[in-house]
């Protein structure tokens, strides 16, 4: 099994990027696994760099041709399960995995993938998990296999070592295994 985890975090050593960590003990270790950061690719927002071509009849994003969005969904397109891991910042998602999502063509990358969400919120959880769910399920047609919110603290290692953080991640990757081993 090949796994990817998405780190939405623009902290590369933060709250979000441990959590995702923690989970990767928790998982087979006959699997693959690999942690890639968002913040790595160049990703703009729909409409920064045109003319909302697509809102016209167009069936090609222009942008994407301009940007790297294609290129991490490509290497998404090769996992078997991807993770993604993300932090809330105002009430929600990251604005950078707000431009991942937002442009169009997703099902072409992620139809029929196994995702699973690991969301760090004390604020905006619940919206977060919205946000995500929808374009992931309405959007790339993916199947969700699990969420969990985790408590993020300020404090270094808080979060990490939160025994709701520890049993969240550990029920998260129970469920990810019980949905891949249903899959296969």
């Amino acid at each position: 099994m090949k796994l990817l985890a998405l780190c939405c975090s623009p902290r590369r050593e933060g709250n979000t990027s441990k959590a995702l960590s923690l989970l990767f003990e928790k998982l087979p270790k006959d699997w693959q696994k690999e942690m890639i950061n968002l913040y790595e690719f160049d990703i703009k927002a729909c409409g920064e760099l045109c003319s909302v071509d697509c809102l016209k009849g167009e069936d090609v994003c222009k942008v994407d041709a301009l940007d790297e969005r294609v290129k991490l969904l490509e290497k998404l397109k090769t996992a078997d399960i991807i993770v993604i891991g993300t932090p809330t910042y105002n009430m929600d998602v990251p604005s950078k995995l707000r431009a991942l999502l937002e442009r169009n063509y997703l099902e072409n990358y992620l139809r029929n993938k196994v995702v699973a969400l690991l969301i760090v919120s004390n604020l905006g959880g619940v919206k977060a998990l919205c946000t995500l769910t929808s374009s992931l399920i309405l959007d790339a047609q993916a199947i969700i296999a699990c969420a969990v919110i985790v408590p993020g603290y300020r404090e270094e290692g808080k979060t990490i070592n939160d025994s709701k953080t520890q049993m969240l991640v550990d029920y998260l990757a129970k469920r990810i295994v019980e949905v891949v081993s249903l899959m296969h």
